[in-house]
C-alpha cells in the first residue's frame, strides 16, 4: 500500500490540463470550510516529474487547502507515466466529482491528443461503449451550439444527440430553439427529428439503429389524441403552443362548446 506523507503546498504544482473546467467557486468555498473544520481527508494523488510535485488528482482539495491556509496536505506519491497519471485522473474524477458531459469529452480529446489512445482505448479504460465516447467528441468538435447548451443545462446530452442526427444547420438551430424556448421532452423533439430525416430520405431503418442508442419508452405510444378533434397524431406533428392558464381554460371551453353544438344537430334526411 502507497505510504501518505504530508507535502508543502508550496511543492506541488498544477497539471498541465484540468478536467474540470469551471469549478464554482462556491463550491471550492464549502471544501475549504469542511477542511477547517476537519482537515484534509483525502490525500491528494501526486507523481514526480522534472517540473517537480504534479498533482494527478485532488486539484480542488488543493485549492481549497489554499484557501483555508493550511501549510501542508497529505498525498500518496505514485509512480506514473503521463498517459497513466491521465488515466488515474478521470477514472478519480469520475468517482468524486462526476465530470458534465462537456468536460468528460475534452478529457477524451486530450488522452487522444496527447497519448495517442483511440476511441476504443478510451472506452475500454472507462468501460463505455465506443459510439459513447464518438459522440462526446463529435459533440465539442462539431457542435459548439449543443455543446454550450449542455455546459449550461439548458438541454441533456440525451437532446444533444437527437439534434446531432440533424445535418442541416438551420434545422438543427431551429430545432435547438424549440427545446431551449419550450422545454421539448426527448421524445417529442425525437418524433421531431425522425419527421426532418423522413422529410430528406435519410431516416435509417430500424434495425440499423445504434445497438448503444436504447430509450426506455416504457410502453409509451407514439401517438396522441389531439384535444380539438380527438384525431389521433403522430408525436412528429405535434405542435406545441404556450398559453396562460386562463386563455387555455377559454380556449377549452370554446372547443369544447363548438364540439358538443355540432354533435347535438340532427342531420337531415333525404326525403
Amino acid at each position: 500500500m502507497s505510504k501518505i506523507i504530508d507535502v508543502k503546498l508550496s511543492d506541488l504544482n498544477l497539471p498541465e490540463f484540468q478536467a474540470h473546467s469551471d469549478t464554482p467557486k462556491e463550491y471550492i468555498s464549502e471544501i475549504s470550510e469542511s477542511i477547517k473544520t476537519l482537515g484534509v481527508l483525502q490525500p491528494l494523488i501526486v507523481r514526480d516529474t522534472d517540473q517537480g510535485l504534479v498533482i494527478v488528482a485532488g486539484c480542488i482539495r488543493y485549492q481549497a487547502a489554499i484557501l483555508a491556509c493550511l501549510k501542508t496536505v497529505p498525498c500518496i506519491n505514485m509512480s506514473l507515466d503521463p498517459r497513466g497519471a491521465e488515466i488515474v485522473k478521470l477514472h478519480e474524477n469520475t468517482k468524486r466529482i462526476p465530470l458534465n458531459h462537456v468536460d468528460e469529452a475534452y478529457s477524451f480529446i486530450y488522452m487522444m491528443e496527447n497519448f495517442s489512445m483511440t476511441e476504443k482505448d478510451i472506452a475500454d479504460c472507462f468501460g463505455k461503449s465506443q459510439p459513447y465516447v464518438s459522440q462526446h467528441i463529435s459533440l465539442v468538435r462539431l457542435y459548439i451550439e449543443l455543446a454550450d447548451a449542455v455546459k449550461s443545462d439548458s438541454i441533456t446530452f440525451s437532446h444533444a444527440r437527437e439534434l446531432m442526427r440533424v445535418k442541416d444547420p438551420v434545422e438543427r438551430k431551429r430545432l435547438l430553439g424549440f427545446c431551449l424556448n419550450m422545454g421539448a421532452p426527448i421524445h417529442i423533439l425525437r418524433g421531431w427529428v425522425n419527421e426532418h430525416l423522413r422529410s430528406i430520405d435519410l431516416l435509417p431503418p430500424a434495425a440499423e439503429s445504434s445497438p448503444d442508442e436504447i430509450y426506455n419508452h416504457n410502453g409509451q405510444h407514439t401517438r396522441y389524441i389531439c384535444a380539438a378533434c380527438l384525431k389521433p397524431i403522430e408525436t412528429g406533428k405535434i405542435c406545441q403552443v404556450i398559453y396562460c392558464p386562463i386563455c387555455h381554460k377559454s380556449i377549452k371551453n370554446a372547443i369544447s362548446e363548438e364540439r358538443d353544438a355540432l354533435s347535438s344537430k340532427t342531420p337531415v334526411k333525404d326525403s
